[in-house]
């Protein structure tokens, strides 16, 4: 027969370290319940932006604005025009709109937020040709990047472009989504 006297200390002990694991532990495992969660259904769940890049061209003018094709997310954009050589382009809206600036790198903001679904105002870039220039042998290549809309301590919107969406992927030595 079992001696109850001597294994129920043991089994007391055993229960008390178990409860005291279990109490220290279920901090921890309420903050990995409360930071994961699963869910059934087929709701899509977009954390990011979609734009799209328009682009014409006139008289060595590109024309450039950016949609965000997101249904929910607005967000910051702005464009980068490359070239080659030593050209001069000429930057302009043609509406006389002042919503384009100049920054970093390079780019062109697009100062105010561009809502889900809107377009932004359009931006021309002229390309000054020197006299002579062979413009058939000639590309422009037009790049667009956009960042969410992340709002400070205050509430005020403001872009970190250290959080970058773009629409070209190399592949090949060649750009996808850019423009020649």
């Amino acid at each position: 027969m079992m001696d109850w006297k001597r294994y129920g200390k043991l089994a007391v002990m055993s229960a008390a370290a178990l409860g005291m694991t279990a109490v220290l532990t279920i901090e921890g495992a309420q903050a990995y319940f409360t930071t994961y969660v699963s869910a059934g259904g087929s709701q899509v769940v977009n954390l990011g932006a979609e734009t799209e890049i328009h682009e014409g061209l006139s008289n060595m003018t590109k024309h450039i604005s950016v949609e965000n094709a997101s249904a929910v997310n607005d967000c910051f954009v702005r464009v980068k025009v490359f070239y080659g050589g030593e050209l001069a382009i000429e930057y302009a809206e043609p509406d006389g709109g002042q919503n384009w600036y100049p920054g970093d790198g390079g780019y062109w903001y697009y100062r105010p937020i561009l809502a889900a679904g809107a377009t932004s105002t359009v931006l021309d870039a002229k390309i000054v040709l020197p006299e002579g220039f062979d413009k058939d042998n000639f590309n422009v290549v037009v790049i667009q990047e956009c960042t969410p809309v992340v709002y400070d301590a205050s509430g005020n919107a403001t872009a970190d472009w250290t959080t970058v969406y773009s629409e070209y992927q190399e592949t090949g030595g060649q750009r996808e989504g850019a423009d020649n």
